[in-house]
This record gives C-alpha cells, sequence and structure tokens, in this order.
C-alpha cells in the first residue's frame, strides 16, 4: 500500500485527471479488505481497487473510492 501512495502522490503531480488502482487478488480482499480492519482503509486512504481471480485469470470487481474529493 505504501508503494500505491507513493505512486499516487507522484502521478496527481504529473497528471492530476488521472486515476491509478491497486490490483488485489480476490483472496486478499476477502481477508484484508471485507473485515473490518481493512474497510477504513479503503475508505480513509481513499483507494481505487482492482479486484482479481488469480485462477482464472479475470477481473472480479473494481472498486471505487468512497471519498467524493478523491481524484
Amino acid at each position: 500500500m505504501g508503494q500505491y501512495v507513493l505512486y499516487r502522490l507522484l502521478l496527481n503531480k504529473a497528471d492530476p485527471e488521472q486515476g491509478i488502482y491497486l490490483a488485489i487478488t480476490d483472496t486478499v480482499y476477502d481477508e484484508i479488505f471485507s473485515e473490518p480492519v481493512g474497510e477504513p482503509v479503503i475508505h480513509e486512504l481513499p483507494m481505487r481497487l482492482i479486484v482479481t481471480d488469480s485462477e482464472k485469470e479475470e477481473v472480479k470487481k473494481w472498486i471505487a473510492p468512497q471519498n467524493r474529493e478523491f481524484r
């Protein structure tokens, strides 16, 4: 996540209209981000996520930031 935050900060300086997503597996999402301990990360940072199925090698869902002020 630290790398995601760094890239987001640098990208905002270079091109504020461009967005960045963090790709994670469905296992990581289910074990961390969908749990009460992980939900604040999505809402407070906020983060754009791409949840993938690593076995099928396909995108399962795109999660946009909940904070409307986020670019």
